[in-house]
Order: structure tokens, then C-alpha cells, then sequence
């Protein structure tokens, strides 16, 4: 899964485009999680579906827990 580059910023932060969505971490710890602006009845990517489905699991310690310890076992921070 390729990561995509930030291409708007401001002052306030990065701009999303309409189709785009975001899970963002905010400085309390908490999750705001931003949807694409979708006609009423489609059906979001299945990327979106899959970061709705990462949001819907930030409530769930253990999960947390278990993705931490898998992204330490990649060496991918510090």
C-alpha cells in the first residue's frame, strides 16, 4: 500500500480534497476520523472502508496494543 504525499497545507494544517478521508490523532489522544463527500448512496472505497474500520478499533485496547507491538517488530520508528 503505497503512501500518498501531503499536497496542501496551511496555516491550519493539511487540506483534504472532497474525495479524500483521514484519520486524524489529535493531541489529547483522541480520533477524528473525516469521510469523503459521497452522493447518499455510494459506497466508499475499500480504502475508506478500511480506515473506517481502523477508526471503529481505536476503542478496543488490546487492538491498539497488538498493532503498536506489531509496528515496533517492523523497526519502523526510531
Amino acid at each position: 500500500m503505497a503512501m500518498a504525499e501531503f499536497k496542501a497545507h496551511s496555516d491550519h494544517g493539511t487540506v483534504l480534497q472532497r474525495d479524500q478521508a483521514a484519520l486524524v490523532a489529535e493531541a489529547d489522544g483522541s480520533f477524528s476520523l473525516l469521510m469523503p463527500d459521497l452522493p447518499e448512496e455510494a459506497l466508499p472505497s475499500e480504502a475508506v472502508q478500511l480506515l473506517v474500520a481502523v477508526a471503529m478499533r481505536t476503542d478496543d485496547p488490546l487492538w491498539v496494543e497488538e498493532m503498536i507491538a506489531f509496528l515496533h517488530e517492523q523497526k519502523t520508528l526510531g
